[in-house]
């Protein structure tokens, strides 16, 4: 008996240590497919969209109808010497086929189904990148909270043991009364500091629940001492040249122009004939009087031209250019957009990687200039305020460090994206690069 306890606490253990090491940067975003209500709405688009092409192939089959009736007639004749009524019940089948034989705008409406349903297979592609996005950013910004609430903790230890020694030194003579209020200030304002940032991490974590569903456990960090790679290729002109053919939007812009294109050659179509092959084959019972059953059937072409429409399909036509011109626009805006994005995304990572190198830098020089400090003010050579400064500017470097790795990170992603290049495998990559701390 006295073990049951003892298995019960380690089969708790055992399922706390499997819930820490499942929430990681992957299993979030596996979560995030499952649960995330913005994705579920792109893939229940690409499922609508991937009818498109199989309504419009319908245009180009055959169609065939059935019909019947049954009519209960009633009449009355006339004659000399009185009335003669006759009464009938009339049944008719027919089933008719047409088979389109020409009618270019059906053909033209099939291209423009193929379209669509590649516009959709787009989206949801480019839905995809950007939940990867929004996982990496909302994991991100929970660590980022953390780690700056973790460096005000820090601070708060040091405001609170520094406030302490004031006091003493202040009941000693040692120090004026100034000394103490500068550090009860400082541990009041790393106090107020550290409210909003649990507030902050709070939030953080609420936005990574909205996404996966669930509220996440402990989350890996950066391992220290990870190194930031540069983009490859090296070249930017190389990411722009991609963007522009292979980002998303730039297919998507792409792919609306082409069915816009269609629009016009449809318009145009409603001028044009068609032909179709129609068959039919009918019976019916009791037709007239006297006439217990007949039977007919025709197989043979229709063609119908339109003449006139009153202007509706020159309107629909001037319509559909103009349309075409804006989509004409919007592609080029959006090739324009991807070169800028990928300029932002550039700068980020390369500009980032140099701020990385630099705060990590003045971390250390940070760090090394409180201990000296410290000792000097353990030694009487330095004042209270001197330290509060120095370690104000060591927990401000640290919180600026660990969001420029970060932001640095999401900039590399972003350059993905850009280029429609964004995979799970990417974070599959950058998740080795943390570790539970």
């Amino acid at each position: 008996m006295p073990l049951f306890p003892k298995l019960l606490g380690l089969l708790l253990l055992l399922g706390q240590t499997m819930v820490v090491q499942g929430d990681d940067l992957v299993t979030i975003y596996q979560d995030a497919l499952l649960n995330d209500r913005q994705f579920s709405a792109a893939q229940a688009e690409r499922e609508a969209g991937l009818e498109n092409v199989i309504q419009a192939r319908a245009g180009l089959l055959p169609e065939v109808s059935l019909q019947a009736q049954n009519l209960w007639n009633r009449s009355q004749y006339q004659v000399e010497g009185g009335e003669i009524e006759h009464r009938r019940q009339n049944q008719t089948y027919s089933i008719q086929l047409v088979q389109p034989v020409f009618r270019w705008k059906s053909w033209i409406l099939y291209q423009q189904g193929n379209q669509q349903t590649a516009l959709a297979v787009t989206r949801f592609h480019g839905a995809q990148q950007a939940l990867i996005l929004r996982v990496a950013t909302a994991y991100f910004e929970v660590l980022s909270t953390e780690e700056a609430l973790d460096a005000l903790r820090q601070q708060q230890i040091a405001d609170a043991q520094l406030l302490a020694s004031a006091r003493k030194q202040f009941e000693l003579g040692n120090v004026s009364i100034a000394d103490v209020h500068e550090a009860q200030s400082s541990a009041d304002r790393a106090l107020a500091a550290s409210i909003k940032a649990k507030s902050d991490v709070q939030l953080a974590r609420h936005g990574l629940a909205r996404i996966i569903g669930r509220q996440p456990g402990p989350l890996p960090g950066l391992r220290n001492g990870v190194s930031l790679e540069p983009p490859f290729p090296s070249d930017i002109d190389v990411w722009i040249e991609q963007a522009q053919q292979s980002g998303f939007e730039v297919q998507h812009q792409a792919l609306l122009l082409e069915i816009a294109r269609n629009e016009v050659r449809s318009r145009k179509a409603d001028h044009l004939p068609t032909i179709d092959l129609v068959a039919s084959q009918g019976m019916q019972q009791r037709p007239n009087v006297g006439t217990e059953r007949s039977d007919s059937s025709s197989i043979g072409l229709r063609i119908s031209v339109p003449l006139y429409g009153g202007g509706r399909t020159r309107s629909a036509v001037r319509q559909a250019q103009a349309l075409h011109e804006q989509s004409e626009a919007q592609y080029e805006e959006a090739k324009r957009t991807a070169q800028l994005q990928v300029r932002e995304a550039w700068l980020g990572v390369v500009s980032g990687m140099a701020q990385v190198q630099a705060l990590e830098t003045a971390s250390v020089s940070a760090k090394s200039a409180l201990e000296a400090n410290q000792l000097g003010y353990r030694v009487g050579v330095r004042i209270s305020i001197d330290v509060l400064q120095v370690q104000s500017r060591f927990t401000e470097t640290v919180q600026q460090l660990s969001r420029a790795r970060y932001d640095t990170l999401l900039a590399k992603l972003r350059l993905k994206a850009t280029v429609g290049g964004l995979m799970e495998s990417d974070l599959i990559e950058l998740n080795r690069l943390l570790h539970l701390h």
